[in-house]
């Protein structure tokens, strides 16, 4: 037992926020959304400006992934199974994304500034 265990605490107690502050800072990591049993998981993220989504395929059969709005078109193409493909958005707003070969296949990337 300590005599002065506010010592310890003082000591102590500014490592610790250091710590959290320092991991809460840098670049998120890239959000991302599955294709499985044909529909998106999850259904909505939202990210950055600036920031990617990853989309990966676990199902077992191939799926075309895109996005017909005009700020940010994309079309990944046929992606096969098991594989993963990030997409960058660089505006900021809500974006449907749908599956060609699966068209009720749906979902919803916001991107804030």
């Amino acid at each position: 037992m300590s005599r002065h265990p506010g010592r310890w605490l003082r000591a102590t107690l500014p490592m610790a926020v250091l710590g959290l502050l320092a991991g809460s800072g840098g670049a998120q990591s890239p959000k991302i959304v599955a294709q499985r049993d044909i529909s998106f998981v999850p259904r909505a993220v939202t990210i950055k400006v600036g920031e990617q989504v990853i989309f990966r395929n676990d199902d077992p059969f191939g799926h075309n992934v895109y996005s017909p709005a005009q700020e940010n078109i994309f079309d990944i193409g046929l992606q096969d199974p098991g594989t993963e493909t990030p997409v960058t958005f660089a505006v900021p707003g809500e974006f449907t994304i749908q599956c060609r070969i699966h068209p009720k296949m749906r979902a919803k990337v916001t991107v804030v500034p």
